[in-house]
C-alpha cells in the first residue's frame, strides 16, 4: 500500500483478486498492525521486510502490485529480489521525487505535525481523488473533516515514511527488473503524473503502461473494477498454467 496505508486500504481489491489467487496483504513497518521501530525506515527496508513476510508464509515467488509508495517499494524488491518476483503491477507511483510530490509531502508534514493526523486527512481527497468524484462524495467528505484517524501512525514513523520517499530514486536500477510489468495510471492522475509512468515503462525493459479513464492518484479506491480487472487481466497473462490459488 501507499504512504500511510494499511491492509483496510485493499478493501476494494482483496475479495476480487484472492477468489481466483492467493493474496498476501500488509503493512509496512510502523503502519497498522506491524511494529512501530524508531528507525529502518527507507524504502530498501520496506523491500527486506516484504521478502521476510513472504519467508515466513512459505512463499518463494509471487504476483506484486504496488501502489504509490508501495509502488517504489515494488521497484527495488524487483531490481534487487528478482527470483522472488513473477510479474510486478506498478500503481500511481514513480522512479523518484518530482517537485509536486516534495511539496505535496512537505505541506502534509507540516500539517501533521502542527495540527495533528485530522488536519493532514483533510489534505488527503484532494491529492487522491478526481472532480467527478467529489460531485459524487463531497458532502462525505465534508461530514469526515476533523474526524478521528483510525491508526494513525505516531510522529516518528510518518517522518520516517516521509525520508523513505525523499530518498526514493530507482532510475538507475529500473534496468535490472526482469519481470514482466504493468505500469498502470489514472488519466486524471496529477501527483505522479504521465511523465513519471511513462520514465517507469521506458525504463524497466519488458514493461508496457495503460491508463485508466476516470481515475485520479487513488484509482484502486475510485475506479476499483477498472483497476481490479486490468490487475486481473496482467496476472493472468503471466501466470503459468500448473500455478494455482
Amino acid at each position: 500500500m501507499g504512504f500511510g496505508g494499511t491492509t483496510k486500504s485493499w478493501s476494494k481489491q482483496v475479495p476480487v483478486i484472492s477468489s481466483e489467487y492467493r493474496t498476501v496483504v500488509f503493512d509496512h513497518r510502523g503502519c497498522g498492525g506491524s511494529a512501530q521501530p524508531q528507525d529502518g525506515y527507507t524504502i530498501e527496508q520496506f523491500s527486506d521486510d516484504a521478502i521476510a513476510m513472504l519467508k515466513s508464509v512459505g512463499i518463494e515467488r509471487a504476483h506484486f502490485v504496488g501502489y504509490s509508495m508501495g509502488g517504489r517499494v515494488c521497484q527495488d524488491l524487483a531490481a534487487r529480489y528478482p527470483e522472488f518476483v513473477q510479474s510486478l503491477v506498478l500503481a500511481a507511483t514513480a522512479a523518484n521525487l518530482n517537485p509536486l510530490n516534495q511539496y505535496c509531502l512537505k505541506a502534509s508534514s507540516y500539517l501533521y505535525e502542527k495540527f495533528g493526523p485530522e488536519a493532514a486527512a483533510a489534505f488527503d481527497p484532494v491529492l487522491g481523488f478526481t472532480r467527478a468524484y467529489f460531485g459524487r462524495h463531497g458532502r462525505e467528505l465534508e461530514l469526515a473533516l476533523g474526524h478521528p484517524v483510525a491508526d494513525p501512525p505516531p510522529l516518528h514513523v510518518y517522518r520516517g515514511h516521509v525520508s523513505a520517499i525523499e530518498n526514493h530514486d530507482t532510475t538507475k536500477v529500473l534496468s535490472k527488473i526482469a519481470a514482466p510489468t504493468l505500469v498502470m495510471l489514472g488519466d486524471q492522475e496529477w501527483l505522479n503524473a504521465l511523465p513519471d509512468s511513462l520514465a517507469l515503462a521506458q525504463g524497466i525493459p519488458n514493461a508496457k503502461i495503460k491508463m485508466l479513464a476516470g481515475g485520479g492518484h487513488s484509482l484502486h479506491w475510485e475506479i476499483p473494477e477498472t483497476f481490479n480487472a486490468e490487475v486481473l487481466d496482467f496476472l493472468k497473462q503471466h501466470t503459468p498454467i500448473s500455478a494455482g490459488m
